[in-house]
């Protein structure tokens, strides 16, 4: 018992029950520091390596499609002649 410090009458005090470290926030939330965060981070980034198979496939595909847009203004660089005599006509 502890005295009240305005009146000085005893007060009684019961111990309050420990909570759990998990369930110190309302609704037992909580929150991630930033090193957690960057391991999480870091665990994806190394997991995560199918992708690259991806990417090297796409640039395969932009290089085949470059080749193409070259013949095709090869072609048309060829044709413009032909084409301006006929406009001259």
């Amino acid at each position: 018992m502890f005295p009240c410090p305005h009146c000085g009458k005893p007060i009684a005090v019961e111990p309050q029950a420990k909570i759990p470290w998990w369930q110190d926030e309302p609704g037992g939330a909580r929150g991630l520091g930033c090193g957690t965060l960057i391991i999480i981070a870091i665990i994806v980034a190394i997991f995560s390596r199918g992708g690259a198979d991806d990417i090297s496939e796409l640039r395969k595909e932009i290089q085949s499609l470059q080749q193409k847009i070259d013949r095709i203004e090869v072609k048309l660089d060829a044709g413009e002649p032909a084409a301006q005599q006929q406009r001259n006509q």
